[in-house]
């Protein structure tokens, strides 16, 4: 665990503070900029599609039932900050009840025919999980200027965890996409008082963080549940300020947008999202409720017109995360 304490101080010393959009005050008294729009784009601002999903624990018969809540707590908490909602918990489970039994009957699952509000189902399941620990004893070294250094014992706790995420349509409970996580997460406790290294409070906290390792923002695999749990807004105009373009859009903090959020920029062709365009939301002061700017660099800004839509991403973008990203692949 030494060496993860020299890393993370390393980090702390090399992480770069990423730098924002900065846009002018007050965006939305800046004259509107004419972008065209796409054929049958409203004229005034539609509604955001805010997503209704269910979240519900996946079954393992040999991962206790705390362990998968503490996925499906995860799971939820990435739903909301997408600008999401969550439903009606005893109907998830009335839905994983279901699928279990098809399966288990190896039937074709016929579509569900009551009344659902949700559109998708999100099913998070650890698949499996474990723990190791290490016992380092006192040590003492010179540093470069001849002093000593002393280091207190400590035990050196690891946890490892896999994960499965599912994502449903309903009513229809067609399986939409699959995604296998992994996460990993170590931890240490100085003067621990037995060199057994077995304490239930450190275990559970490895696992705890393995488990929130499976799922972090700027990774493949979130940007890709990202896309299908994200609220979609849409460009509903343009300002200009100061010589530059910011594209106006309903998504605004009611349905997820903060400051310097990434996000990307979809026209549906043939019912699929095509993505055209990554862009950045701008400072705290012009995201609003209802409505936030977004700032598009290159090429990009003159392909984008109202009525495409608007997501959060869930990249992460500029140093820290690049640097965070190596931190991980060299403490796993």
């Amino acid at each position: 665990m030494r060496k993860a304490h020299y890393l993370t101080s390393l980090a702390a010393a090399l992480t770069i503070t990423a730098c924002g959009s900065t846009a002018p005050t007050a965006l939305p008294t800046y004259p509107d900029f004419n972008i065209p729009a796409l054929p049958g784009a409203p004229i005034d601002a539609a509604n955001v599609q805010s997503n209704k999903l269910l979240v519900a624990p996946g079954v393992k018969s040999d991962v206790p039932s705390f362990i998968q809540s503490m996925f499906v707590d995860n799971m939820t908490a990435f739903v909301n900050e997408s600008g999401s909602e969550v439903i009606d918990r005893q109907l998830a489970q009335r839905f994983i009840d279901e699928i279990q039994l098809k399966e288990n009957l190896s039937e074709t699952y016929e579509a569900y025919q009551g009344p659902v509000e949700a559109k998708f189902l999100i099913i998070p399941t650890i698949t499996d999980y474990s723990w190791s620990s290490e016992y380092e004893k006192a040590d003492s070294r010179k540093n470069k200027d001849g002093e000593t250094i002393r280091y207190p014992a400590e035990c050196d706790y690891t946890g490892k965890v896999k994960g499965n995420v599912q994502i449903r349509a309903l009513p229809s409970m067609k399986q939409i996409i699959s995604v296998n996580l992994t996460g990993r997460e170590s931890g240490s406790k100085e003067n621990p008082p037995s060199k057994k290294c077995d304490e239930t409070s450190m275990i559970n906290g490895a696992i705890k963080g393995a488990i929130a390792d499976l799922l972090v923002k700027g990774d493949d695999d979130y940007i890709t549940l990202s896309k299908y749990v994200s609220s979609q807004g849409m460009i509903t105009g343009a300002k200009k300020a100061e010589g530059e373009i910011y594209f106006e859009t309903n998504l605004g903090r009611l349905h997820g947008a903060k400051e310097e959020a990434a996000v990307a920029i979809y026209q549906e062709i043939d019912g699929e999202l095509v993505k055209i365009a990554s862009g950045e939301m701008v400072d705290k002061d012009n995201v609003f409720n209802s409505k936030s700017y977004i700032k598009v660099e290159g090429d990009s800004v003159e392909r984008i017109k109202r009525g495409m839509i608007v997501m959060l991403s869930g990249e992460c973008t500029g140093f820290g995360c690049k640097w965070n990203s190596s931190l991980k692949n060299l403490t796993k």
